[in-house]
């Protein structure tokens, strides 16, 4: 799916949005190679889905596929140009493939595929990275998965050059902002939408600049240029892994830079204590009435559990974390007591999302 402006980001924007949208499209259409996903016949033999890797190769000798390995859901390509001194000029080029057919195996586990292609421009050439994409391939009842709006950090605390993102989702658009600095140490920031739909994203991002201060009296609409491609992949609604590339001007080789990103809390307390407080419990059947809970006491079972309580419903949210990362949110939490039993395998800060069930903190 292409990224796309809403018709609220031209208003607010104005020349900005658009100016992302024509660099958006200019990305897309001018990266040396895309990588796309369909559909094949699906039976016994062949598995149900295939690769194309297509785009303009800088000489006239386009590479031909060398190999092709899968590492739990990394899947890399390789491909290479076996000819020495080529004449120079575009070249359309095209490989499909399948790839559970090419390693010789049945059909791939559901889930999100991060998908690297390499090429070698000569028999004795380092292969180099061309294209990068997630594919969701989950099955389509698989639960979706809400990212939180907010500010969102790299995972490691030691670095102290740490990237902030901001995100947002609204009616199926994510919206990021990345906080960064240039090649000088200032600091500079990056804007960006695509469509979500439920697990990854895709997202040209520009970067702005020429904009004016807020006390001038007229004020300089800003500009944009093209800058990063951002992949997202969520694994919980306040955890996902993050893929920065950028092409290089030599060779329009890729630059790809990895990140963990996860929602933290900015309470100082790095306990279970920021989920205290006042939430509300919803099923997705039609007939299920919203239950208000109110955790008023908390209690550290040991490193890796801590229990919150509503004393009044005797009801229990006993959440599990990692002890090594005890400012993260719980990897997941189980509420039990005055008959119920709902569990949530992905937790934020301000909701909680299991299977047809969820917790919404209540802001006041």
């Amino acid at each position: 799916m292409r990224p796309g402006v809403p018709p609220t980001w031209i208003r607010l924007f104005g020349a900005a949005a658009l100016a992302w949208a024509a660099c958006a499209l200019a990305a897309e259409e001018s990266a040396a190679f895309t990588i796309k996903d369909y559909e094949t016949a699906h039976n016994h033999i062949v598995p149900a889905w295939s690769l194309s890797i297509s785009g303009q190769w800088p000489t006239r000798c386009p590479p031909t596929l060398e190999n092709i390995a899968l590492d739990e859901h990394d899947l890399r390509i390789d491909a290479r140009s076996v000819l020495e001194l080529c004449e120079r000029g575009a070249t359309p080029f095209s490989i499909e493939l399948n790839p559970a057919l090419a390693l010789q195996r049945g059909a791939f586990a559901p889930g999100v595929y991060r998908v690297s292609f390499y090429a070698a421009d000569g028999a004795q050439s380092s292969p180099k990275l061309r294209a990068f994409s997630l594919l969701d391939r989950n099955l389509p009842n698989a639960p979706s998965i809400t990212p939180e709006t907010g500010f969102w950090w790299t995972s490691n605390g030691s670095d102290a050059n740490r990237t902030t993102l901001s995100l947002e989702l609204q009616d199926g658009q994510l919206s990021v902002a990345l906080l960064s600095y240039d090649e000088t140490g200032q600091a500079v920031w990056y804007f960006g939408a695509a469509p979500y739909a439920g697990h990854i994203a895709h997202l040209p991002l520009l970067r702005l600049a020429g904009g004016s201060v807020p006390f001038v009296q007229t004020s300089t609409a800003p500009h944009g240029d093209s800058a990063l491609t951002l992949d997202l992949e969520f694994s919980s609604a306040a955890h996902a892994s993050a893929w920065l590339t950028q092409p290089r001007e030599s060779d329009a080789t890729l630059q790809l830079q990895t990140l963990d990103l996860v929602r933290l809390p900015l309470a100082d307390s790095s306990d279970g204590h920021a989920w205290q407080g006042e939430w509300v419990l919803l099923a997705d059947a039609a007939d299920a009435a919203p239950t208000r809970l109110h955790f008023d006491q908390y209690h550290a079972a040991d490193a890796a559990h801590f229990q919150l309580v509503d004393s009044f419903a005797n009801l229990t949210l006993t959440c599990t974390r990692k002890p090594a990362q005890p400012d993260w949110p719980p990897v997941s939490c189980a509420l039990r007591g005055a008959g119920v039993s709902a569990d949530f395998a992905s937790v934020a800060l301000t909701r909680m999302d299991g299977a047809s069930v969820h917790l919404l903190r209540v802001t006041r």
